[in-house]
Order: C-alpha cells, then structure tokens, then sequence
C-alpha cells in the first residue's frame, strides 16, 4: 500500500512498476478531485489530456506489462488542483 500525499496544485511523479499481471485499486481518500496523466505537462493548469479521480472514490484497474491502459507506461503523474489531498495506491500483482 502506498499512500500519497498531495499538496494543492504540487505535481508528484510515481512510479508503479507492474512487472506481472494483476489488479491497481486507487481511493481518493479526500474531498477534492485528483488529476492523473502520463506527462507532468497533462495534469499542469493548461494541460488537456488527462483523466479525473473524483474525491472519495475507489477505482479499480487491470494491470500489467501487456494489458490495460496502465501497461503503456509506468510513470504516472498526479495533481490535486483544488485542495490537498491523500492518495491510495494498492497493486495485487502475481510477482
């Protein structure tokens, strides 16, 4: 488990390393929406290619080195531009 502490608009870089097939479970365990992208410029103020984590929600992704739409890259970046705000990060892998 990884917890993730975001201060508002602070962009931080995480690596996930999935080496193998599994599961991600990300909880946004504040109030306030977090931004996700694979470019620090995607989740800047003017960036426009990036997907929303909405405050208080669970989201559960298939992973790994073949599958999914995290499988592209490792390095994720993340953005709460409106408050801070504390990541969850889980990866159920095989490895």
């Amino acid at each position: 488990m990884l917890r993730i502490a975001l201060a508002e608009a602070e962009i931080e870089a995480v690596d996930l390393g999935i080496i193998s097939a599994g599961k991600i479970l990300l909880y946004v365990t504040g109030t306030t929406e977090i931004r996700v992208a694979y470019t620090r410029t995607d989740v800047s103020t003017t960036g426009t290619s990036y997907f929303t984590l909405l405050g208080g929600s669970q989201y559960l992704f298939d992973v790994g080195p073949d599958i999914g739409f995290l499988s592209q890259n490792q390095q994720l970046y993340f953005v709460s531009p409106s408050g801070a705000n504390t990541l969850e990060v889980w990866v159920a892998d095989t490895a």
